[in-house]
């Protein structure tokens, strides 16, 4: 069950005047406008920082698979693998 954070939120005075005007020409009150731009950055924040473990997790996952093929292409494998044979791809 999602519960509502409190935050308080203190700006200079020239950032709370741009606020203001900008909450004022759109019919808004510059707490609700606060609130949209806070809740669009942690909104992004969260899809930058899923985006960051998914190209770790490609990363480690196309790491395994170079590894894999060099561990079945060296010659101390019993003198190798043929690497035509594990491939499904054919020119």
């Amino acid at each position: 069950m999602a519960t509502d954070i409190m935050l308080t939120l203190t700006l200079d005075a020239s950032l709370g005047a741009a606020l203001r005007r900008a909450a004022v020409d759109r019919g808004w009150s510059p707490e609700s406008l606060a609130v949209d731009c806070i809740r669009q950055s942690l909104e992004v924040a969260l899809r930058h920082r899923v985006l960051v473990e998914r190209m770790e997790t490609i990363d480690a996952a196309l790491m395994a698979m170079a590894k894999a093929v060099d561990e079945l292409a060296h010659p101390n494998n019993d003198g190798g693998t043929e690497l035509d044979q594990i491939c499904r791809f054919r020119p």
